[in-house]
């Protein structure tokens, strides 16, 4: 069992070769995973790709009905999980709780040059598309072909005022679970082999020197999906072994510290820059 010292830390499990190592009395509470929703997304959008329903190279306007001359009518799905679809403003964050129609303010945005940016109106356009490529309500897909194999079954999503799925945030998920879902892209299991080798390796560099894959944050020893306030889900491929924690860490100080000097070293791991 995980003893937590510090009240940042809410819940936290460590798992190697699908089975947990430790894990802490709430890692069965639900919480927000925020930005996590996005590399979720991607692995929604792997198994689209890989049933030919969508490809990396697919535009906006393939998907969504908008002018064809709209500034981000020609950004292609992968510009949009490199964040590099030009769009600079710090769209659909906050303001999306008064933005009346999410599609609208993306496309009233200015495009510039197509430089790393991290927004959230990316990820939105992104499950916007993936969303029309399925057929149906991405929520459904993801608990059909995702949640349901792995066996999870409490959760929440959010969506945008039409009802669609808010592909940037709003993954309602316990660590227990999260770190299910960790498990499953180490696994190999639900997803095409090709795209998690695409998703998981850098195509881009944020301005803070870190290297972003298709909605996954890489390291070169490892690759994570990261929330807001210290939400993590470490995979480490060589150890098969996920770790996650969730949080209130606004900046998340304690959260690195945690996973480097605490949970890396259960089953005699060496710790790494988190």
């Amino acid at each position: 069992m995980i003893k937590l010292e510090h009240p940042e830390i809410k819940a936290a499990v460590v798992m190697k070769n699908g089975k947990i190592s430790a894990q802490t009395e709430s890692a069965d509470t639900l919480f927000p995973q925020y930005s996590i929703t996005k590399s979720l997304l991607s692995l929604c959008i792997g198994i689209l790709i890989d049933e030919g329903r969508i490809s990396l190279e697919s535009t906006v306007v393939d998907y969504l009905d908008l002018p064809k001359d709209a500034p981000l009518a020609a950004v292609t799905l992968e510009e949009l999980m490199t964040m590099r679809s030009g769009l600079t403003q710090e769209l659909l964050f906050a303001d999306r709780k008064t933005c009346p129609d999410y599609l609208a303010a993306c496309l009233a945005c200015e495009k510039g040059k197509g430089r790393f940016h991290y927004n959230n109106a990316d990820a939105y356009l992104a499950g916007r598309m993936a969303e029309a490529a399925c057929g149906m309500r991405l929520s459904d897909f993801i608990e059909q072909r995702i949640f349901t194999p792995l066996g999870i079954r409490q959760f929440d999503f959010e969506y945008d005022p039409q009802g669609h799925f808010f592909g940037a945030s709003g993954l309602m998920l316990s660590t227990l679970d999260l770190a299910k879902l960790g498990n499953s892209v180490l696994s190999g299991e639900l997803y095409p082999k090709e795209f998690i080798h695409e998703a998981t390796r850098p195509h881009t560099i944020s301005d803070k020197g870190k290297g972003y894959g298709l909605f996954f944050w890489i390291h070169p020893d490892y690759f994570y999906m990261s929330g807001k306030w210290g939400q993590k889900c470490v995979m480490l491929p060589k150890s098969q072994r996920v770790i996650c924690v969730n949080a209130e860490d606004p900046e998340n100080r304690i959260v690195s510290g945690f996973i480097r000097n605490e949970l890396m070293r259960i089953d005699g791991e060496d710790a790494h820059d988190i």
